[in-house]
C-alpha cells in the first residue's frame, strides 16, 4: 500500500545576467506552483545563487521497502514541479544551484522558526537588562557566547546563542555585598 507524505522543497536558480525578475512575474511563479500542485509556495528571487526561487510543499508516494527512492522522487517532482511553474510564468534562469528537501515533521519545524537576530553589545546589555560595561565583564566568562564577528563598531552575537546563555544564567541582581569581616577589628569587651 503507498501513502503518500508530505515533503517542504526549497529550491535556489542561478540568475541570468543583471536583470531583475519583477513582482508580476514572481507573483504569477507563486500561482503557477499552486496550480500545478505546490502547498503553500513562497516565491524569492536575487537570493545567494541570484536567480528565481521557491519553498513549497509536496506529497510523494511513501514506499517503505526502498527508503531511499522517496527522496529522489521528492527532489524529482519538486525540480518537475519549479521548472514547468517557472515555463508556466515566462521565467527562465541559469540552471538549479540548490534543493533542499524536508520530511513534514522539520519542514514545519524550520517554517515555525523565528528569524535569526543578530545583536551588538547595546542590545545585549538591554537583552540582560545590564550596563554596557558589565557586558564587558560577562564577555570574560567561558559561559558567555562568542561573537559571531568583531566588527570596527564591536562584537556581534547571534541572538540565538544568546537566548541559551539567558536561560542558563543564574543572575544575581544588584552589585554583591562587600565582605566586611576581614576589614573588622574585634571590639574589647
Amino acid at each position: 500500500m503507498n501513502e503518500e507524505r508530505y515533503f517542504g522543497v526549497s529550491i535556489e536558480t542561478w540568475g541570468e545576467g543583471p536583470h531583475a525578475i519583477d513582482d508580476e512575474r514572481l507573483g504569477a511563479l507563486g500561482w503557477a506552483l499552486d496550480e500545478l500542485g505546490a502547498r503553500g509556495p513562497a516565491v524569492g528571487a536575487g537570493g545567494i545563487a541570484g536567480g528565481p526561487g521557491a519553498t513549497f510543499g509536496v506529497y510523494v508516494a511513501d514506499k517503505p521497502a526502498k527508503p531511499a527512492s522517496v527522496w529522489t522522487a521528492v527532489v524529482e517532482r519538486g525540480v518537475t514541479v519549479f521548472g514547468d511553474a517557472c515555463s508556466k510564468a515566462g521565467i527562465s534562469h541559469g540552471g538549479i544551484a540548490h534543493v533542499e528537501i524536508l520530511a513534514e515533521e522539520y519542514f514545519d519545524r524550520e517554517i515555525d522558526q523565528d528569524p535569526e537576530t543578530y545583536l551588538g553589545v547595546s542590545e545585549v546589555a538591554h537583552e540582560l537588562g545590564v550596563s554596557r560595561q558589565r557586558v564587558s565583564e560577562l564577555r570574560r566568562s567561558d559561559a558567555f557566547p562568542a561573537p559571531i564577528a568583531d566588527l570596527s563598531a564591536g562584537p556581534v552575537w547571534k541572538g540565538s546563542s544568546l537566548r541559551r546563555f539567558i536561560e542558563g544564567w543564574e543572575r544575581r541582581p544588584g552589585r554583591p555585598p562587600k565582605d566586611r569581616s576581614a576589614s573588622r577589628v574585634p571590639s574589647e569587651g
